[in-house]
């Protein structure tokens, strides 16, 4: 299940260090423009997973949802949205409480099932007693949007401020992507902006996401399960094909890290994954098929869809939404920045 969706999941027991005074501590991102970080010390160009005093009883996590892949970085790219997930946990007397709004609200299960109640939960090792558990969800569910992720993420910083625990950013995207199955999608929900995420234990890497970059982001309204996409892929392919995509992905990371977004026409395109895809997401070949129509930078899908990605130029972003509206109005279409901001957790 997506998002904050029903599902289980063992106990995964970091051994993070405790804070020395013995308080809860939780995350922050720390600052990318040179200002005070909120963390204190010195300002991070790459964010980190600062420490600050919270309550002991109560934790609040706020994280990115993302899209992954991004055409040629099938399996290593992904991109923070801001469309994020809030996840607020409380010690008080009674029995297990949780509580969904936003997306999802009435249809995912508010008990020990949901994702972030069963992650939260296995954790700590508990089995719910005396835990309020509030979700604010406002990324869109089993859409390619990174939600499943986000619960994750947000449930393991959640426990480990309530236990006092300080992994880092490289531990908690280990143990996230160990459930998930993947790293991508959790690697630009803990870190924000863009991410690389290779090898297993994975290594991430961030890039601060081009200043004059939007996604117009179109949630078709098709359902398709990830297990379903990913049995729509080749066991093997052809050499040729895997050297393309090697070189786009190349090609795609120095555009992202240098604001070159001419070259992202080229760069989006891909071998791997999106052609065998298309015939189960008309939304997206729909919209591919009209890129130029569209005046977009390129159309990839958003993780295994059926989410479709439109690139452009920042002030061109309000018009393409609308051309994307038109051509397909049955989809919920977001003009929108990346995010550079990954997991806040107070």
């Amino acid at each position: 299940m997506s998002g904050s969706g029903s599902g289980s999941s063992s106990s995964r027991r970091s051994g993070g260090a405790r804070s020395g005074s013995g308080r809860s501590s939780g995350f922050c991102a720390r600052s990318r423009t040179g200002a005070s970080s909120p963390c204190g010390g010195r300002p991070d160009p790459v964010p980190a997973l600062g420490f600050r005093p919270v309550s002991a009883t109560r934790v609040t996590v706020d994280v990115p949802g993302s899209s992954a892949n991004l055409g040629s970085g099938y399996d290593c790219l992904a991109i923070a949205l801001p469309l994020r997930l809030t996840v607020a946990v409380e010690r008080r007397p009674g029995p297990l409480a949780v509580e969904v709004a936003g997306e999802g609200a009435g249809d995912l299960p508010a008990d020990a099932t949901n994702l972030v109640a069963a992650t939260l939960l296995a954790e700590l090792d508990e089995n719910g007693d005396d835990l309020q558990i509030a979700i604010d969800n406002r990324i869109p569910l089993g859409a390619g949007c990174g939600s499943s992720a986000a619960a994750i993420v947000a449930a393991l910083a959640a426990a480990d401020a309530l236990l006092g625990r300080a992994p880092s950013p490289a531990g908690l995207i280990l143990r996230a992507s160990t459930i998930e199955g993947h790293p991508d999608n959790v690697a630009a929900s803990v870190l924000g902006g863009v991410t690389i995420a290779a090898g297993d234990p994975p290594t991430a890497r961030r890039i601060e996401p081009p200043a004059g970059l939007a996604l117009v982001v179109a949630v078709a309204d098709e359902r398709i399960l990830t297990r379903d996409a990913r049995a729509a892929l080749a066991g093997d392919v052809p050499r040729g094909d895997a050297v393309w995509n090697i070189q786009h992905a190349a090609l795609l990371v120095h555009a992202l890290h240098t604001g070159a977004l001419d070259d992202l026409s080229v760069a989006l395109t891909d071998r791997l994954h999106q052609d065998a895809r298309a015939g189960l997401m008309p939304t997206f070949q729909e919209l591919r098929s009209r890129t130029a129509e569209l005046g977009a930078l390129g159309v990839t899908l958003s993780g295994a869809g059926p989410s479709v990605l439109v690139w452009c130029a920042a002030d061109r972003a309000d018009e393409i939404a609308a051309g994307v509206r038109a051509i397909v109005p049955s989809a919920d279409v977001h003009a929108l920045r990346p995010e550079p901001v990954g997991l806040v957790c107070g």
